[in-house]
């Protein structure tokens, strides 16, 4: 291929693919839901249990563990998943309620194997009752529904109510639907958390931002709600491919259609579920060999009938994902595979696609236009302009995100060399075997 086709090939791909990302940024920017932190509770709240799985989080925790329990949410509760720093007793300390991790059973993944322990632990031992209805207009779940209770949960009487918040006496009214309602009554009067919400030891929570949270599954009657948190990045090397994530999903989900076709995304970091719809769906129970538990979780309930919405964290709930590259580069390669359904040719499709979009049009030369042909030119032009908008394109990101620092802004110059920075991530998520927080999962 001479270097004439080869850069209008380039800047082909480019425009087209910058041009339908744009279309889908904005899109996101007018729909998707932001957390706001402080906005006041307008309803009577449902019972909330705020869910920590952890794994020798302890310096994590140090500065997490406060937003969480100032969250008023009726009791937050750490599943230790035998740590081997200070994590239990840090959480104690500060007045969370801890649980001692069973030993993993064989084809679970340790965050799995913690969150069904968690969602067992705050649900009294079940009484012998039909299968809960499915979601209206659904046939009932087959097998892949809820197996069994854990047996190795600690069963306690649900905590009282924590001083200060007003509760709705179940969250079936949320759904506005009659026949859902009684659906779901045997479920809720069976459990006393209405609702219970994953969320990962690192995950900021500021003042409101639970409040906030349920209102947005309030008004937008989701029965899943999935929270990508605003990222704080501290370092260099955390700025260089951890603020990407949002960059993949803002830029490729128009996630208002997620109750229709379009590809289902979730993040795990956060993950809030109406009780019933969780047990409906069969929990963490169904997905417990996934290392992608959030994705398959969503799809789970987007095919069962539920409502799935996603929400950026706004000023409500941020995150430090990672403190540097090596990190954030063994964190992606754990999820990366997954992301694409197990498929490495179309991993490597992806990868050769974003080199082709921001790095090759900073490489292929361009005429100047005043002495090209018309066909030069227009290539020329092209190249101008995607060069430009690829610039732009991270900074855009941290804009709708809410990262206004300038050096948040100012990693759009990283455009050009993120896929090129990317490329470790996806070699070592094309191994057979995962490692993840000491443990060694098959990919």
């Amino acid at each position: 291929m001479n270097r004439g086709l080869a850069s209008r090939a380039v800047a082909g791909i480019a425009l087209a693919y910058l041009g339908a990302r744009s279309v889908v940024l904005l899109a996101n920017l007018l729909t998707q839901p932001s957390l706001r932190a402080g906005a006041p509770a307008r309803e009577p709240a449902p019972r909330v249990s705020l869910l920590i799985p952890a794994r020798d989080e302890e310096a994590t925790l140090q500065e997490t563990l406060p937003g969480f329990l100032g969250q008023g949410a009726d009791e937050v509760v750490v599943l230790d998943d035998e740590s081997s720093d200070a994590t239990r007793a840090l959480s104690e300390s500060a007045g969370a309620r801890v649980l001692g991790g069973a030993p993993r059973p064989d084809g679970w993944t340790g965050k799995n194997w913690s969150c069904a322990q968690l969602a067992e632990a705050v649900a009294p031992a079940p009484a012998p009752a039909p299968a809960p209805a499915p979601f209206p207009g659904r046939a009932a779940p087959g097998p892949a529904g809820r197996a069994s209770q854990c047996p190795t949960s600690v069963q306690n009487p649900p905590a009282a109510p924590a001083a200060g918040r007003e509760h709705s006496e179940s969250h079936r009214c949320w759904s506005g639907d009659p026949e859902a309602a009684e659906a779901d009554a045997d479920a809720v009067a069976r459990h006393p958390s209405d609702v219970l919400v994953f969320t990962d030891a690192d995950v900021r929570w500021s003042p409101g931002a639970l409040d906030a949270l349920l209102a947005t599954m309030r008004e937008s009657r989701a029965d899943l709600l999935t929270v990508f948190p605003r990222q704080e990045t501290r370092t260099l090397g955390e700025r260089l491919i951890t603020p990407l994530n949002d960059a993949v999903v803002l830029g490729s989900v128009p996630v208002a259609l997620q109750h229709r076709r379009a590809p289902v995304v979730a993040n795990g970091q956060v993950m809030a579920f109406t009780r019933a719809a969780y047990d409906r769906i069969g929990g963490h129970t169904a997905v417990s060999g996934e290392l992608v538990e959030d994705m398959r979780l969503a799809e789970r309930m987007r095919a069962a009938g539920g409502r799935v919405v996603v929400a950026r964290g706004g000023t409500a709930i941020a995150v430090r994902m990672y403190d540097g590259y090596g990190s954030s580069v063994r964190g992606f390669a754990k999820s990366l595979l997954g992301l694409h359904h197990g498929s490495r040719a179309l991993m490597a499709a992806t990868s050769i696609l974003t080199i082709c979009v921001y790095t090759l049009p900073w490489v292929l030369r361009v005429w100047p236009v005043a002495h090209a042909s018309a066909g030069r030119g227009a290539t020329a032009r092209i190249l101008h302009f995607v060069r430009i908008a690829g610039l732009l394109d991270r900074t855009l990101v941290s804009v709708i995100t809410g990262r206004y620092r300038p050096l948040d802004l100012a990693e759009g110059i990283l455009g050009p060399i993120s896929p090129l920075l990317v490329l470790p991530v996806y070699a070592l998520a094309g191994r057979r075997r995962v490692a993840w927080k000491g443990r060694v999962y098959e990919a």
